[in-house]
C-alpha cells in the first residue's frame, strides 16, 4: 500500500513535504488521497482509486473552521465535484467524514482518515517530580511535569510488569484537582479524576481510574512533601494570606445583569484569571424562570489535611439573568467551584457536568445543546456522581468535543460554568468521561427543528457563540 501511495503521489507532481496522507473510500470504493494544510485554511492535495490505476484527482478547498472542511474536486482542469466533510477523533485516528456531491447530480458518503501523530512515551523525563503509588492492587512509579497553565504531563510503569510505559495527558485546572487521560502507545486507554491531601508529610492524589473497557481501578500516588516545604515556605505562606485576604471580602450578594462579552467573538472563556482564588463551594439553594437564576451557596475550605470544611464560611447569593433549566432536588447540596478576584468580586461558578449528545439550531442562530448532566455529591469522593438528568440549553458559549459516538465510544462530560460577562458556558475544565449508550437516549420526533445527534455530525457553533475548550 506504501509503494501505490508514493507511485499515486508521484503522478501527481510534486508535493509538499509536509503533506499528510489518509485512506478511505468514496462511495464503495477504496481511495487514497495526500492533502496539504496551509497556515491561512487552504487545503490542496490529490486522491485516487488503487482498483482504477491512471487517474489522480486534483482536490483543492478551505478548512475555514475546526472540524469543517470543504473540497472541490477537479478531472484534469474539469471542475467536477464539491465535498462536505466534518472531522471526528476515534482512538487516536482522525476521520474526515461527509458527502461527495458530483457535477452530474449524484452523491456519495465520503471519508478519509489517518492515525494521529503522537509519540509514543519512552522513558519517565528526568525532570518530571517522582510519585509512587497504585493503580488497583499494582504498585506503579510515576513521573509528572507541572507546566504553566496548568497543563500536566508524563508517563508511569508497573514494576513488576516491565516493559510498557504508559503516558498521562492532563490538567490541573485548580488547587486540589488533577486529570489525567492515559495512552498505551498512541491509543486513549484511560481517564483518571484524582483529588490531593496532604498526609503526614505526604502530598497524595488519590481517586479512580476509569478505563475506556469499562472497568475501573482506585489510583494513588504520593511522594514527600519535605523539598516542596524547604523551597516553598514563602509562597505556601503568601498563598494562604491572599485566600484568607479574597475570604474577608466576599460579599452576600452578587447581581450579573448585563454579558457584554456574550455576542462577540472569543477565543476562549478564560478559567485562570490573575490574583484570582478558586475554592470549593455547595449549593444550597436554586432555582431558576424566565428572567433569569438565583444560586446560594456556602464557600468551603482546605483544612489542611484531607476534606474540605464549610461550617463557618462565606454564604453567597449569585442572582443571574441568565435562566437555566436545574432541577433544584439534583443542584441542592452538590458541591461546585467558585472563582473570587482579588477585590472579592465573583468571577465564576462550575457548577456541574454535561455530556452533550444532540444539538439544533436555537434563539438567534444559537446552538441549542441537549445532554445528560452529572451532579457531583462529595468532593472528597470523585468516584461516585449523582445519577444524571436531561437539559435541554443555548449557552451564550459554547465548545464542542470531537468524538466517534455511537454505543461503544466514549462520550466527554464537560462543566457548566457560568461566567461573569460571558454568561453561560460549556467549556471542558475537567475533561471527565462516561461511557453512554447513545442509542438509549431516546428522543420524540420533531419535524419541524429535529435534534441531530452530534456523533459524527461535525457540527460547529457559529463564531459568537464557539469557545475553545478551556482545559
Amino acid at each position: 500500500m506504501t509503494r501505490l501511495i508514493v507511485l499515486l503521489f508521484a503522478l501527481a507532481g510534486s508535493l509538499s513535504a509536509a503533506a499528510a496522507e489518509y485512506e478511505g473510500t468514496v462511495g464503495k470504493m477504496k481511495a487514497v488521497f495526500s492533502l496539504d494544510w496551509q497556515d491561512d485554511g487552504t487545503v490542496t492535495g490529490t486522491y485516487a482509486y488503487p482498483d482504477r490505476p491512471g487517474t489522480v484527482y486534483t482536490l483543492r478547498g478551505k478548512n475555514a473552521a475546526e472540524g469543517e472542511l470543504y473540497l472541490e474536486e477537479y478531472t484534469g482542469d474539469e471542475f467536477t465535484a464539491r465535498c462536505y466533510l466534518g472531522k471526528v477523533i476515534t482512538d487516536g485516528v482522525i476521520i474526515w467524514r461527509g458527502e461527495m456531491r458530483n457535477s452530474d447530480g449524484r452523491a456519495f458518503p465520503m471519508e478519509f482518515s489517518r492515525r494521529r501523530e503522537r509519540a509514543a512515551p519512552a522513558t519517565p523525563a528526568p525532570d518530571g517530580t517522582r510519585y509512587s503509588g497504585q493503580v488497583g492492587r499494582l504498585a506503579a512509579t510515576f513521573a509528572l511535569t507541572w507546566h504553566e497553565g496548568g497543563a500536566v504531563t508524563g508517563t508511569y510503569t508497573y514494576p513488576d510488569r516491565p516493559g510498557t510505559t504508559y503516558g498521562l495527558e492532563g490538567t490541573n485546572p485548580r488547587e486540589g484537582e488533577l486529570y489525567l487521560a492515559e495512552y498505551t502507545g498512541e491509543i486513549l486507554t484511560a481517564r483518571c479524576r484524582l483529588r490531593k491531601r496532604i498526609e503526614e508529610g505526604e502530598i497524595v492524589w488519590e481517586g479512580e481510574m476509569s478505563n475506556l473497557d469499562g472497568r475501573r481501578f482506585p489510583m494513588r500516588l504520593s511522594r514527600t512533601r519535605e523539598i516542596a516545604i524547604a523551597a516553598a515556605d514563602t509562597n505556601m505562606d503568601t498563598y494562604d494570606s491572599e485566600r484568607a485576604a479574597i475570604r474577608a471580602k466576599i460579599r452576600p450578594l452578587y447581581r450579573w445583569d448585563a454579558f457584554p462579552l456574550a455576542d462577540q467573538v472569543v477565543e476562549m472563556v478564560p478559567v485562570h484569571f490573575p490574583g484570582a482564588q478558586h475554592f470549593n463551594a455547595r449549593v444550597t439553594g436554586y432555582r431558576s424562570d424566565g428572567d433569569g437564576l438565583v444560586l446560594s451557596f456556602v464557600v468551603g475550605e482546605w483544612d489542611g489535611q484531607d476534606h474540605v470544611v464549610y461550617e463557618n464560611g462565606p454564604e453567597v447569593t449569585l442572582e443571574m439573568a441568565r435562566p437555566l433549566p436545574l432541577e433544584a432536588t439534583h443542584l441542592v447540596g452538590s458541591e461546585c467551584s467558585v472563582v473570587f478576584a482579588a477585590d472579592g468580586s465573583l468571577l465564576t461558578v462550575d457548577l456541574c457536568s454535561v455530556a452533550a449528545t444532540h444539538a439544533r439550531k436555537g434563539a438567534a442562530g444559537k446552538l441549542e445543546i441537549r445532554g445528560l448532566l452529572e451532579f457531583w455529591r462529595d468532593a472528597d469522593s470523585p468516584g461516585s456522581p449523582q445519577p444524571a438528568s436531561m437539559i435541554e440549553l443555548i449557552p451564550d458559549k459554547l465548545a464542542l468535543f470531537d468524538y466517534g459516538g455511537g454505543p461503544d465510544e466514549d462520550l466527554f462530560y464537560q462543566s457548566i460554568r457560568l461566567v461573569k460577562d460571558y454568561g453561560i458556558t460549556i467549556q471542558s475544565t475537567d475533561a471527565g468521561s462516561a461511557m453512554l449508550e447513545l442509542e438509549s437516549l431516546s428522543l420524540d420526533p420533531e419535524p419541524e427543528n429535529p435534534w441531530i445527534p452530534l456523533e459524527g455530525s461535525g457540527m460547529v457553533a457559529p463564531p459568537v457563540q464557539q469557545t475553545g475548550q478551556a482545559g
